[in-house]
């Protein structure tokens, strides 16, 4: 049922999907629904934490192949001989590989409950791609517009609920963090890599290939590695450290306020779209959150081998004999 569930969402993103995506909607979640069969439940007749996996495995997919479509199509395109970039070797098969996933637990769900995973690019380095999903209640809020499905009419992005008209604006702000903050089950973070055989097609790179940026970076941002490029620009780096972390004041007001609804002509080119600062300030704010989960790496060398003892060695009841 995993790989009807997987290539469904692939075949459909890659293939089918009528709508192009626009640089704009680049940090945009895509939105994924199922529920929790009695099957997937633990002895405390709630959803198994181990069973989110293959779920979030779902909604990463739709994202990913929604994102990367365009040079996923192109890499292959002897007419595009240089779609994976730079001077490499560029023959092998095109891989997208899982390089690792956190996943943070905060409400039980119920049996046969209805959940939704909001699944979005968060940042990305010279290497990995990292996305972030939220397990939540489903219709705690209405997006404000569906990006790659124009023919459904959104909800101008507010959450479902009941206030007082005479709220003030700080109350009803406080609410809205509140009620969105309640309605999570759950929270991932993921990180994924782009393969062209055995070599690594950088991140930017990848993106790049895909149409969703508005062109090369530019020299003044510097580059991802720190080498042969120019630090970020002050008004960069300052927005970036103003902007809130994961225990500050994240109440859905600020997830990249180029993502606002602007103004007819605003952005990079006066077609709205968003520009390099816009989008460089917002992968160094979600770059606070990645570097913290890449420095799990580390964890790997914590593996002694049993040099001082171990407890004792069992076999699972239900391991196989082939």
């Amino acid at each position: 049922m995993w790989h009807i569930r997987l290539f469904r969402g692939l075949i459909y993103q890659l293939y089918l999907q009528p709508t192009p995506l626009p640089q704009r909607a680049l940090f945009q979640p895509i939105v994924t629904s199922t529920r929790s069969p009695l099957a997937e439940c633990d002895y405390n007749l709630h959803k198994s934490n181990s069973t989110y996996f293959s779920d979030l495995d779902i909604s990463r997919t739709h994202l990913v192949t929604a994102l990367l479509r365009q040079g996923i199509r192109r890499i292959n395109d002897p007419q595009h001989k240089n779609a994976a970039g730079g001077e490499h070797p560029k023959e092998g098969n095109f891989a997208i590989a899982l390089g690792g996933i956190t996943c943070h637990f905060r409400r039980e769900v119920a049996p046969y409950a209805r959940f939704e995973i909001w699944t979005r690019l968060l940042c990305w380095d010279r290497k990995w791609l990292y996305l972030v999903s939220h397990l939540v209640r489903p219709g705690v809020a209405t997006p404000a517009t569906y990006t790659l499905q124009p023919w459904r009419k959104g909800g101008g992005g507010k959450q479902k609920s009941n206030h007082s008209d005479d709220m003030t604006e700080e109350e009803e702000r406080q609410k809205r963090r509140k009620d969105l903050s309640g309605a999570v089950y759950a929270t991932s973070i993921a990180k994924y890599v782009v393969k062209k055989g055995r070599w690594t097609v950088p991140a930017e790179q990848a993106l790049l290939n895909s149409g969703v940026l508005p062109g090369p970076r530019p020299v003044e941002l510097g580059s991802l590695d720190g080498n042969g490029g120019a630090p970020p620009p002050p008004s960069v780096v300052a927005a970036a450290a103003a902007a809130p972390t994961a225990n500050g004041d994240v109440d859905g007001s600020y997830v990249l306020p180029a993502l606002a609804p602007r103004r007819d002509g605003e952005g990079d080119g006066g077609d709205g779209e968003l520009t390099w600062h816009e989008i460089e300030v917002e992968r160094q704010r979600g770059m606070k959150l990645a570097e913290l989960f890449a420095g799990l790496d580390e964890a790997h060398f914590e593996f002694t081998g049993g040099q001082d003892g171990v407890l004792g060695e069992y076999a699972d009841m239900l391991t196989p004999f082939w």
